[in-house]
């Protein structure tokens, strides 16, 4: 028996591994999409980034005093830690008072021409904001709320909204 056990007990070849691209640069947005179906009354908001995440935030808001901010999270990350792809859906509730963060929101689609979002990732390890995204009315307006993250990487939209109507 005890031959048998030291039969099983060899020395494993630890070459040194080759450089890994884990967590070696900051997460960076390489697309966003979203879009509202008042048909379905829902929201959908996706991310494509460089490099792993530790997921990130969507921020919705009309004013300083008066917006919200939901978890996105992880999907889809590459094996070798080089791309990352995030998801929200949010479902739109009818009364405001009944909205829960991170699975609906008050806002509906008619409330696009109004309405500024943010897109923040943080880095695949903390809570440290690596890059952002905002677009709509004001983008400005995360100056203005402690919680939210400044964003200068400003998206241009379009004159006419889709509002889906």
């Amino acid at each position: 028996m005890i031959l048998w056990l030291t039969a099983c007990l060899g020395s494993a070849d630890l070459a040194p591994a080759d450089p890994s691209p884990f967590h070696e640069g900051a997460p960076s947005i390489s697309a966003v999409d979203w879009s509202c179906d008042p048909e379905e009354s829902k929201w959908s908001f996706e991310m494509n980034t460089e490099q792993w995440t530790g997921g990130g935030q969507i921020w919705m808001g009309k004013s300083s005093t008066n917006a919200e901010a939901h978890k996105i999270k992880s999907i889809e990350a590459a094996e070798d830690g080089s791309t990352d792809r995030l998801k929200l859906t949010l479902s739109i509730e009818e009364d405001w008072r009944a909205a829960t963060r991170g699975s609906s929101t008050r806002w509906f689609c008619s409330d696009i021409p109004t309405l500024t979002f943010l897109a923040t990732v943080y880095a695949s390890r903390g809570s440290e904001v690596t890059d952002c995204r905002t677009w709509g009315t004001d983008p400005e307006i995360w100056t203005r709320i402690e919680s939210a993250h400044e964003c200068e990487n400003v998206i241009e939209l379009p004159d006419t909204p889709d509002t889906g109507r």
